[in-house]
């Protein structure tokens, strides 16, 4: 997988941007979130985006995006039924990650039925399949904070050894003691542990 691609801008639209890399030229599409923000870049001589390599039998497809969470988002955004690369893309281009998870937090269907394309069923289906998924960074990070303190450190420690991202396990164990409190209340923090593991080894996979 391509993580990333850094090198000199040589032509952007609101909707793509070609990086000239060791003298190989990238053409990614973007969001128009992202193109904004390349084309406000004061060095356009290094410029670096985060990708998404999509390959099927017919097609070939290459994402940029600015940040993590701009491409977490289009990951996620595709394991909602009916929606494609393609329309994860429009989805970010018509709104804001940050509002984004917001409508979803608050359940807005009226906001997300406004995202061409999404009506109020695929709406619901957003919310279904995305929210507690899709988090504020900085939520993200004070929960790591406080993981410091958390009674579950050792079960962090083991999913990293294992190569998984801090972030993620937070936010995947979070999700699942939300899932599974009445569950917990009743167990001791070995036996919480234990039954924890499985669970959240399948939301990391």
């Amino acid at each position: 997988m391509i993580n990333a691609i850094r090198g000199e801008l040589v032509s952007l639209t609101p909707n793509s941007c070609v990086i000239c890399a060791k003298d190989v030229e990238y053409i990614m599409e973007v969001s128009t979130v992202t193109s904004s923000k390349v084309s406000a870049l004061a060095d356009k001589s290094a410029v670096r985006l985060l990708t998404v390599l999509t390959l099927r039998q017919d097609f070939i497809g290459l994402y940029g995006f600015f940040d993590e969470i701009e491409r977490n988002c289009f990951l996620q955004l595709q394991k909602v039924p009916g929606i494609g690369p393609k329309q994860s893309l429009k989805i970010l281009s018509s709104i804001s990650v940050e509002k984004l998870i917001v409508a979803l937090d608050q359940k807005d269907i009226s906001t997300l039925s406004k995202i061409p394309g999404i009506g109020p069923k695929t709406g619901q289906k957003l919310i279904l399949q995305l929210r507690n998924v899709l988090v504020y960074e900085d939520e993200i990070e004070k929960k790591e904070e406080k993981g410091n303190d958390s009674q579950f450190n050792d079960l962090i420690d083991s999913f990293q050894e294992m190569g998984f991202d801090k972030k993620l396990i937070i936010k995947v164990l979070d999700k699942v003691m939300k899932e599974k409190e009445k569950e917990l209340k009743s167990m001791s923090p070995h036996e919480a542990e234990s039954y924890l593991f499985p669970i959240i080894l399948r939301g990391l996979s």
